[in-house]
């Protein structure tokens, strides 16, 4: 199997502090890998230098079996495309609806057209958001936004899914939420990257799971305490 996601030996320092040393990661075709670490650990830094938004201070990062330092900007785009993503915090933008949002996710703003209003309206009916599609994203409620951000996660039927704290701000609906979710990744062998504090979580739908502690990824399972390669 081929892997999509690849980090190697990459270190990563912000404003004077080492946040990852020597970390090492695969992620293959069909894969699930959690990630758990405490807030302000890091996690959202590994989202953003797994599709180039930020570049390691040293070593390497490949994506879509792509060495992310030697691609432009608009080969690093074309890349993220194929990447269906949660970031925490969110990321959806404010002036545009919902249904506007997942268009510009496919790449379809300009014409409506059959196959793609199909799946969008699929997603929101999945997703309980079929009433809100014309309401714009800034106002919406946290729990709503998520909702929206996961359906988009899925858009473009995606190679790969590195979702960060997906469920965040939708208690109410976290375990509907995760069925869904799940019905999306398992049964269709796509691969996950998932951030999350939450432990329980990270084992109910990752077959891997790893916790990051001090810039290490330290393996989760018995009689498993040093730092290893997620390979």
């Amino acid at each position: 199997m081929s892997a999509l996601l690849r980090f190697e030996a990459v270190s990563l320092v912000v404003g004077g502090v080492r946040l990852f040393d020597a970390l090492d990661l695969t992620l293959e075709t069909g894969a699930r890998t959690a990630i758990v670490g405490d807030s302000g650990s890091g996690k959202s830094w590994v989202q953003r230098l797994a599709i180039g938004l930020t570049a390691p201070t040293s070593g390497r990062v490949q994506l879509m079996d792509q060495a992310l330092d030697i691609l432009d900007q608009e080969e690093r785009r074309l890349l993220r495309a194929r990447c269906g993503l949660v970031m925490q915090g969110g990321s959806l933008l404010g002036d545009l609806s919902i249904e506007d949002n997942m268009r510009l996710a496919m790449g379809a703003t300009s014409v409506r057209n059959t196959r793609s209003a199909r799946r969008i309206d699929r997603l929101l009916m999945e997703f309980g958001l079929e009433q809100n599609a014309s309401v714009l994203a800034g106002a919406l409620s946290v729990g709503e936004r998520r909702r929206a951000e996961l359906a988009r996660a899925f858009a473009r039927d995606p190679d790969l899914l590195i979702l960060d704290e997906p469920f965040e701000g939708a208690f109410a609906r976290s375990e509907g939420l995760e069925a869904q979710v799940r019905r999306r990744i398992i049964p269709q062998g796509r691969s996950l990257l998932l951030l999350t504090q939450d432990a329980g979580l990270a084992r109910r739908l990752c077959e891997s799971v790893y916790r990051l502690e001090r810039g290490r990824l330290v393996q989760q399972g018995a009689g498993v305490t040093a730092p290893v390669a997620a390979s």
